[in-house]
C-alpha cells in the first residue's frame, strides 16, 4: 500500500483498489479505527460496484474526510496527474458541501419542517448529493452526467442509490429510515385532495401563461407552493396553504400565513444561496447550478433555474410525496421555458 497525503485536514491516509471492485480507488484516513472503517467501507464499496453513474463516494465526521472512494481510473480521467487534482478537488468539495449543508440546515429551521435530512446539487454536468447519516456524519457522492442537462437525469440512479445507502447505514446504528426524497412511497396512491383555487401574490409583471402553469402546477397532495423570480426578485407566488387538507401540517403560530411569508423571505435570500453554493462547486465542475432539492424531515424546498433571469422555487410539506413534487417542479421549468420574462 502507497502512502498518500491529502492537502488539507485529512492528513496522512491509505491509497488502494477495492479487491471487489478493481476500478474503485480508495482513500482512507488514518485516524479511523478498524472496525468502524471495515464496516463503513464494505457497505459503501459495495454501493460503488452496484451503482453504474456514481464517480466518487466519501464519508466525512466533522467536516474531515474518513475516506474517499472513486472510479476516475476507469471513466473521467485519465492521466494520473489530473486524476490526483479531481481527486483532491472532490474531497475539498465535500467537506465545503458539508459546512454548506449545516448552514442551509439553520436557514430552514424557521420553517418548523425538521431537520435537512438530503441535500441534492445538479449542475450542467454533474450531480452532488450531501446526505447525513447521523449528525456531523455525512456522505457525498458525485456523478458526472456529461451532455444529458435534464432538470432529473432519469438515467441516472445515484440519488435513489444513495438514499438507499444512507436507509441501511442508519439501519446499522438502530435508526429507522427518514423516507429519502420520498423514494420508498413514490408509488403509493396520493391522498385523494380536491383542488382549491390558489392563494396568489403578483408583484412584478408575470406573462399570463406562467401564472396559469403555477396554479396548475400547485396540488394538494404533494406541490404546496411555487414561486416565479426573475433577477432574484419574487414576481409572483402562489400556494395551497389554505387547504383543508392540510391543516395538520399547522399549529399554534405556525399558521399558513406564517409559512406563506417564511417561503416568500426564502425566495428573497435565494441570490445569497446560490452564490453560496455557487462557489462550493464552481471551482471543481462546469456549468451552474441547475437544480437543488433541500430534502427535511417533512417535505423539502426545491429549486429550478429556468433560464439566466429566471428561476423557481416550490415547496412539499408532505414527505411521501417528495418525489411528486420534485417531477410537478420540472414540468413546470418545462412549461416556463416557454414563456419568456415580461
Amino acid at each position: 500500500m502507497s502512502q498518500e497525503r491529502d492537502d488539507h485536514d485529512e492528513g496522512n491516509g491509505t491509497a488502494m483498489s477495492s479487491g471487489s471492485a478493481p476500478d474503485v480507488t480508495t482513500h482512507v484516513g488514518t485516524h479511523l479505527h478498524d472496525r468502524r472503517e471495515d464496516a463503513l467501507l464494505r457497505i459503501c464499496r459495495q454501493t460503488m460496484a452496484d451503482v453504474s453513474g456514481l464517480h466518487h463516494l466519501a464519508y466525512y465526521t466533522d467536516r474531515v474526510l474518513d475516506f474517499a472512494l472513486d472510479n476516475l481510473e476507469a471513466d473521467e480521467v485519465s492521466a494520473p496527474q489530473a486524476r490526483d487534482r479531481a481527486r483532491a478537488g472532490l474531497r475539498r468539495l465535500g467537506r465545503q458541501l458539508c459546512a454548506a449543508f449545516e448552514q442551509l440546515d439553520q436557514e430552514l429551521r424557521p420553517a418548523f419542517t425538521g431537520a435537512l435530512i438530503r441535500a441534492v446539487i445538479r449542475t450542467d454536468d454533474a450531480e452532488i448529493v450531501c446526505d447525513p447519516v447521523v449528525q456531523t456524519q455525512y456522505v457525498v457522492g458525485v456523478g458526472y452526467t456529461g451532455s444529458r442537462n435534464d432538470y432529473i437525469d432519469d438515467t441516472n440512479d445515484v440519488d435513489r442509490s444513495l438514499a438507499k445507502l444512507i436507509t441501511r447505514l442508519r439501519a446499522e446504528v438502530g435508526l429507522s429510515s427518514q423516507n429519502l426524497g420520498g423514494y420508498e412511497t413514490e408509488t403509493a396512491a396520493p391522498p385523494p385532495l380536491a383542488p382549491i383555487p390558489p392563494h396568489v401574490s403578483t408583484r412584478a409583471p408575470v406573462p399570463d401563461a406562467v401564472k396559469r402553469a403555477c396554479a396548475a402546477a400547485l396540488n394538494p397532495a404533494d406541490l404546496h407552493f411555487v414561486a416565479y423570480c426573475v433577477d432574484d426578485e419574487v414576481a409572483h407566488v402562489a400556494d395551497v396553504f389554505d387547504h383543508g387538507g392540510l391543516g395538520m401540517y399547522f399549529a399554534g403560530t405556525i399558521t399558513p400565513q406564517y409559512r406563506r411569508d417564511y417561503y416568500r423571505s426564502f425566495c428573497d435570500r435565494l441570490g445569497e444561496i446560490r452564490t453560496q453554493l455557487n462557489r462550493v462547486t464552481a471551482l471543481l465542475l462546469r456549468g451552474r447550478l441547475k437544480r437543488v432539492v433541500l430534502d427535511v424531515e417533512q417535505g423539502a424546498v426545491f429549486y429550478f433555474r429556468v433560464a439566466g433571469r429566471v428561476h423557481l422555487v416550490g415547496v412539499t410539506l408532505h414527505q411521501p410525496r417528495v418525489r411528486s413534487a420534485d417531477e410537478r417542479m420540472r414540468e413546470l421549468a418545462i412549461e416556463c421555458e416557454h414563456h419568456p420574462s415580461v
